[in-house]
């Protein structure tokens, strides 16, 4: 089933959490500030916290937003 995706190339540099579908049909989430977007590929590319780098393919994304900064620890 398809969500919602209200991420666009145009949040980059925000806070963003994707649930999506990987290319090998496991579903899997990230949650991390928003690099880059890849329009060839309709790849978007999530930093997490712990620094490591999420490819999100767009035609996997089943819920995508913009969600707050992290508190401050």
């Amino acid at each position: 089933m398809k969500g919602q995706n209200l991420v666009t190339a145009q949040d980059q540099g925000k806070r963003v959490t994707f649930q999506f579908e990987a290319p090998n049909g496991f579903l899997s989430e990230a949650v991390g500030v928003f690099e880059r977007w890849d329009e060839a590929a309709q790849t978007y590319f999530v930093r997490k916290k712990d620094g490591t780098q999420v490819r999100v393919p767009a035609r996997g994304v089943r819920h995508g937003k913009v969600v707050p900064d992290r508190p401050a620890s």
